[in-house]
C-alpha cells in the first residue's frame, strides 16, 4: 500500500487569518490566535488586553465621552452591530458590587483567560463581519478598563436621574 501526500496551498481565508494575526501581533503586541473552526481571530484576555462589552447604544455614548477625555481606544462591534466591545488595559480586580451594577446595564467584563473576536483585517470598518468602530493604533496605549467602567456607570446614573 502506497500513501501519496499531496501538498495543497492553504485556502485564501486561512491565509487572510494568518496574515491578520501576524499584523496584530507585530503592530500591537496583542496575543492573537486563529480560531480555524469559526474562521475568526481572537485576542486572549489577560496580561495585555481586557474587554468591556455593552449594548451599542450605550457604547456610542461611552465612546463619545472617552474621546472627550482623550482616552479613546479600540472598539469592535459584532456582525449585527448590536454589541460593542472596548479593548482596554487589564484590570487588577473588580469589586463584586460593580459587577452587579454592570450586569443590570447588560455590560460584561470579560473574565481572565477568555477570548474576544476581533476583525480579521485591522483596517476593516464596514460590512456584515466583526469590524472596528474605533480601530487600534500602533504605539497608542489602551485606555484603562476602570475609565470605561466609570464612564459607563456615570452615564447610566445620569440617564437614571433624567428618567426619574
Amino acid at each position: 500500500m502506497t500513501i501519496s501526500i499531496t501538498n495543497r496551498p492553504a485556502p485564501s481565508w486561512l491565509r487572510e487569518l494568518a496574515h491578520g494575526r501576524a499584523e496584530y501581533e507585530e503592530l500591537l503586541g496583542w496575543p492573537v490566535s486563529v480560531q480555524v473552526g469559526n474562521r475568526v481571530l481572537i485576542v486572549a484576555i489577560g496580561h495585555t488586553v481586557e474587554a468591556v462589552t455593552m449594548p451599542a447604544t450605550l457604547g456610542a455614548r461611552v465612546r463619545a465621552e472617552m474621546g472627550i477625555a482623550m482616552l479613546s481606544g479600540p472598539v469592535v462591534t459584532d456582525p449585527d452591530g448590536v454589541r460593542w466591545t472596548f479593548l482596554t488595559k487589564p484590570l487588577d480586580r473588580l469589586r463584586p458590587n460593580t459587577t452587579a451594577d454592570l450586569s443590570h446595564l447588560r455590560v460584561d467584563v470579560a473574565p481572565y483567560g477568555s477570548h474576544v473576536v476581533i476583525p480579521t483585517d485591522p483596517g476593516v470598518s464596514a460590512g456584515k463581519v466583526w469590524r472596528w468602530v474605533e480601530p487600534p493604533a500602533p504605539g497608542k496605549a489602551l485606555p484603562p478598563a476602570y475609565a470605561v467602567i466609570a464612564v459607563t456607570r456615570r452615564l447610566a446614573e445620569l440617564n437614571h436621574l433624567l428618567v426619574a
